[in-house]
């Protein structure tokens, strides 16, 4: 009799001990939420852009070579003027003057001066895109008139992104959920409240394009761009 009683506690014992397992085992599995990744992008177009250019003329005297290159600088300020209308702001940044050294018979330079080198630029901000995109190469078309010329750019912005963050955001967060509830409903649960929510940073780049930045990305040598948010969430299981 004293076997079969202590074989009985001892098979409630494994039940109980069964039990107490089991049921953290339950609880963790619900607990633990569902992770995914929200991803959106969106076409985005500059709105305005910048082009920095210079020119740089030679003389026998420091006062000759400024002139000549003044000169030079007139002729790109009317090409300027022409390809971009009225719609252009135009500031001339400081000028740069050198010296090059004769070269003695040996190839080496010498203590004379040769002649005398001026550079002069210009920038300028338009929101007319695409005549600045002909701008660019238009001034680069000076050096057949035989002009020493130098083009920075141009480089195209959007002025408010603020709007476009905001649905950026929304559609990314709306990507996330849909994948969770697909998560969720294939294995036979349903999606709980959403527990975390993290931003990745905001990536511009150009079109087709899968570059991609820790510290975003900013492109500026297209004026039609697209603009890229991945957001991380997790969702709850519902118990």
């Amino acid at each position: 009799m004293k076997v079969y009683v202590v074989a009985a506690l001892a098979v409630l014992a494994l039940l109980g001990s069964a039990l107490i397992v089991a049921k953290p085992w339950v609880t963790i599995r619900h607990a633990e939420p569902i992770a995914v990744k929200g991803y959106a992008e969106l076409p985005i177009r500059a709105d305005a852009g910048s082009i920095k250019t210079g020119v740089s003329s030679t003389g026998a005297s420091n006062a000759e070579a400024y002139q000549k290159a003044g000169e030079t600088l007139e002729r790109v300020k009317s090409l300027i003027a022409d390809s971009l209308g009225g719609d252009f702001e135009l500031v001339e940044l400081p000028s740069s003057m050198g010296e090059v050294n004769k070269l003695n018979a040996e190839g080496k330079r010498t203590n004379i001066v040769d002649y005398y080198v001026a550079s002069r630029w210009v920038r300028v901000t338009t929101s007319d895109v695409d005549a600045l995109e002909t701008l660019g190469r238009a001034l680069y078309d000076l050096n057949a008139e035989g002009i020493t010329i130098y083009v920075d750019g141009p480089s195209f912005f959007v002025s408010d992104l603020d709007e476009t963050k905001l649905k950026l955001v929304e559609v990314a967060t709306m990507n996330g959920k849909e994948r969770a509830r697909l998560m969720a409903e294939s294995s036979g649960e349903a999606l709980g409240p959403l527990i975390s929510a993290r931003q990745g940073v905001i990536q511009i780049t150009k079109e087709n394009s899968t570059e991609t930045s820790s510290y975003g990305m900013y492109d500026t040598e297209t004026i039609d761009k697209v603009i890229k948010l991945a957001v991380t969430l997790e969702y709850a299981i519902k118990e």
